[in-house]
């Protein structure tokens, strides 16, 4: 009986210990990464914001402008390596009920590099033809402080990221990084504005323009996840026209993300850090904590049974003590 329970013990304990190996070394791997399924709405808002009216042609000054980024995950194209997300953003003028711009997006990229895949209908403004490179709206998982590009939905290219040091976010330390995209001519075609609005005499004709794009960003990331939880974007927007002098500011809008999305991004990377813990660490340590001690007692019980108790008396052959 003994012997029994001590081989149910190895059993058991070799059990647990290939289990905690098993999740430290092939599970964890797998389930952990960006998921396919997300549903997330972040809200950025710029105060003092200039913009280029387009119904009325006329260029707004002092307005508030919210960028609102729906982002959805098509969980049928992802796969075990893939997510597939999907992005829209409406940035409009709150106070005039203004429709600036509407931005669209389609990114695929690795859920553990976040490097973006051009596959699975990858698309910007509709345009299956863009080729996406470096990350997107998904960090590398373990995030690393050099060689990271941001891709650039107005430029349609990637842009180096730098880390610029470590900073403090509702009480969590962060890893901060700028990004830097200089003034760039933006593909598509402008239609002809009025000459005023360049500063030319109102009977020239219309003037025909090029838009150009720049941006400085800083984004907050948590280094437990490698999921932004805080950023901030200057957005400036001009057109200059294609002859003669002149320039028109269209946008210039300093967005900071709001206090309500930095907190629900907060506690979605919180989540995502207990998760992460548990699977690389805590149920391991569980399996090897609990498996080797079994695994040692059943060893014992097995083959640890010790000296049976020797029988007292004369032995065989030896002779009588002699009677006084």
């Amino acid at each position: 009986m003994r012997r029994i329970i001590g081989v149910s013990f190895i059993g058991l304990g070799t059990f647990l210990l290939a289990a905690g190996v098993l999740v430290h070394f092939y599970v964890g791997p797998t389930l952990i990464g960006a998921p396919t399924d997300i549903y997330q709405v972040t809200r950025l808002k710029a105060d003092n914001a200039t913009y280029l009216d387009a119904a009325s042609v006329t260029v707004r000054t002092g307005a508030t402008v919210v960028a609102t980024n729906t982002v959805r995950g098509d969980v049928k194209a992802a796969s075990d390596d893939v997510a597939v997300w999907d992005s829209g953003t409406i940035v409009q003028d709150v106070g005039r009920g203004n429709t600036i711009e509407i931005q669209k997006a389609r990114f695929p990229f690795d859920r553990t590099t976040g490097q973006l895949k051009n596959c699975c209908g990858s698309a910007v403004l509709g345009d299956t033809d863009v080729r996406l490179d470096g990350i997107g709206l998904s960090w590398p998982l373990e995030v690393r402080k050099r060689g990271l590009e941001l891709f650039d939905t107005a430029t349609l290219r990637a842009w180096p990221v730098t880390f610029d040091g470590e900073e403090r976010v509702d009480g969590l330390v962060t890893y901060r990084y700028v990004q830097h995209v200089p003034e760039t001519k933006v593909a598509g075609e402008v239609p002809a504005l009025p000459p005023g609005l360049f500063g030319r005499p109102e009977g020239d004709p219309p003037v025909e323009a090029d838009r150009y794009s720049r941006l400085d960003a800083t984004f907050w990331v948590d280094p437990r996840t490698g999921a932004p939880i805080d950023q901030q974007r200057h957005v400036v927007s001009t057109l200059r026209p294609k002859e003669g002098p002149g320039s028109l500011v269209v946008a210039d809008l300093n967005l900071r993300m709001t206090p309500d999305s930095r907190e629900d991004l907060r506690a979605k990377s919180d989540d995502g850090a207990a998760q992460i813990r548990l699977l690389e660490t805590i149920a391991p340590l569980a399996g090897v904590g609990a498996g080797l001690p079994i695994i040692v007692a059943g060893l014992i019980l097995t083959f640890g049974g010790g000296r049976r108790p020797g029988h007292r008396g004369t032995r065989r052959g030896a002779a009588p003590a002699a009677r006084r």
